[in-house]
């Protein structure tokens, strides 16, 4: 051992998303990371505690830990994690809202699971798992949130599923948020994202996932193509495209080919959206095993090329486009 490594100031670390977001999980728990990752709860059983006291105790606790060098079991190897730097502002200005599952229609990659139709009938009565307002108002009594940088993200079910996501938005519109982020299938035409796109306090992310019905119907197992894309053009007509983000999620064997991605950049020129991201199946992202094929690329490539030439914006989620650039994916 070298002696002088005992003189060495000890590594102190942090993590922004701890000090900075919440997520609410269908797990029955609060925890700061979203589901992509495993991190620590903040709060267990939060449909019996609802505490914002055990919270903040959890929360301060955790931060002392990453702050004494240590790093806890739960965040080994995340790519989150950077070296300590002093910050004041310990408000949550990001909140996922992932404590519902219920969706009306099946895609085959959904990190749910085997989802099918028995399983869209049984989402329809089912109900969620607890209430987030009564803790989402703690926060804000507590001043504990960032009111004008948060930015709300519903990553659970389809939100037109989610029997009380006008009180819930209504909340965060009167006591005071940034962007209010909502991914749908777009197979029912909602009023609130219509109106929060006209306000300019919401983004809506469409995954298509295709250029054609048949297509469309192989990924999402129900017939809702020309409805989903019938809602998009309203939307467009009623609050311009500026903030509507279409997905395109290349799944191994059903639409990665040319023939679909050309279908879908000439419908999505058709209809004027503005902001394309291309995406990868999370099934695959995961998959330590999985190499990126080569045909892959010559899609992202002529997305990419076709977006700049029509004065749309081209996106890749980062993970997505780190696992790109490696050609394989990793844990």
């Amino acid at each position: 051992m070298n002696i002088l490594n005992l003189f060495k100031p000890k590594k102190s670390y942090m993590c922004p998303l701890l000090n900075n977001h919440l997520h609410f999980t269908s797990r029955d728990t609060l925890e700061p990371c979203c589901s992509a990752n495993i991190g620590p709860a903040l709060v267990s059983e939060l449909s019996k505690k609802n505490s914002v006291k055990e919270f903040i105790k959890a929360k301060k606790h955790y931060i002392e830990i990453f702050k004494s060098g240590k790093i806890p079991a739960e965040c080994k190897n995340c790519v989150h994690i950077t070296e300590y730097k002093k910050q004041s502002d310990f408000r949550i200005n990001k909140i996922t809202l992932n404590h519902y599952t219920q969706c009306n229609c099946a895609c085959i990659y959904c990190t749910q699971g085997n989802r099918n139709f028995e399983k869209i009938k049984e989402d329809e009565n089912k109900p969620v798992l607890y209430d987030v307002l009564k803790f989402i108002n703690e926060l804000y009594d507590n001043n504990l949130i960032d009111r004008e940088k948060l930015y709300i993200d519903f990553q659970g079910g389809n939100i037109s599923c989610l029997k009380n996501h006008q009180e819930i938005i209504d909340t965060f519109l009167n006591r005071g948020a940034g962007t209010i982020y909502i991914p749908t299938n777009n197979i029912i035409y909602m009023p609130v994202i219509e109106k929060l796109l006209a306000e300019k306090k919401g983004e809506l992310c469409t995954a298509l996932d295709s250029g054609c019905s048949e297509t469309y119907l192989k990924i999402k197992q129900v017939d809702k193509f020309d409805k989903s894309v019938e809602n998009l053009k309203k939307y467009i007509e009623k609050a311009g495209a500026d903030s509507i983000i279409i997905k395109y999620i290349i799944v191994n064997g059903y639409n990665d080919n040319m023939d679909e991605i050309v279908k879908f950049m000439n419908l999505m020129i058709e209809i004027g959206i503005k902001i394309i991201v291309l995406d990868i199946d999370y099934r695959d992202i995961i998959d330590k095993s999985f190499t990126i094929p080569k045909h892959y690329y010559e899609i992202a490539s002529y997305v990419k090329k076709t977006c700049f030439e029509h004065n749309m914006d081209f996106g890749m989620p980062p993970y997505t486009k780190s696992v790109m650039e490696k050609g394989y994916s990793e844990k």
